[in-house]
């Protein structure tokens, strides 16, 4: 069953909106999951299915940060490794890994991370704006202090750079 079904509840528009410049928060339900010794949240309304590994094919000259594609359900998903994206090394065994399926832009893409752990929700009084922290802000919406740890919020539509989304852009048309 997928984090975006009746189960799960309703997801949100996000946790954080610009408008005009200025930070506007915003309750959500978040799905948590682990990339090394780290805790990430995504927005729940991107989820649409939670995955366990499965091989990768890949394909000629693809991006580095792209893992190669799968198939689910009749469908030719590209799966983009975190780990790869934020500088860091795979993890050792690959078969312990999760993928999971998001919708951006009505394309589906696969997201690989070490494990996925809840779906929580973050109030918006828990989330503070980094700024200054890292010049990669753009990706981050905030970071949640939960009671037990620190979340950093991510944006899946910014975290990944315009000529990997334009390859899977192409590889969708293709199908």
């Amino acid at each position: 069953m997928g984090v975006g079904s009746p189960r799960y509840g309703k997801g949100v528009t996000g946790i954080e909106q610009k408008q005009g410049g200025e930070h506007t928060k915003v309750d959500g339900q978040v799905v948590v999951f682990s990339l090394a010794e780290e805790k990430y949240g995504i927005e729940i309304s991107s989820v649409k299915e939670i995955v366990k590994w499965s091989k990768t094919t890949e394909l000629p000259q693809m991006s580095d940060v792209l893992s190669g594609v799968i198939k689910l359900r009749d469908q030719v998903i590209p799966v983009i490794s975190l780990r790869k994206q934020f500088g860091w090394r795979e993890p050792e065994n690959l078969a312990d890994t999760k993928i999971i399926i998001v919708e951006i832009d009505n394309a589906f893409i696969g997201i690989n991370v070490d494990d996925v752990d809840a779906v929580v929700h973050v109030p918006s009084s828990a989330v503070e704006f980094p700024t200054g922290l890292t010049d990669k802000v753009d990706m981050i919406y905030g970071i949640a202090k939960l009671q037990d740890y620190l979340l950093i919020l991510l944006d899946i539509r910014a975290l990944f750079s315009s000529e990997v989304m334009e390859e899977i852009a192409e590889q969708s048309a293709d199908q």
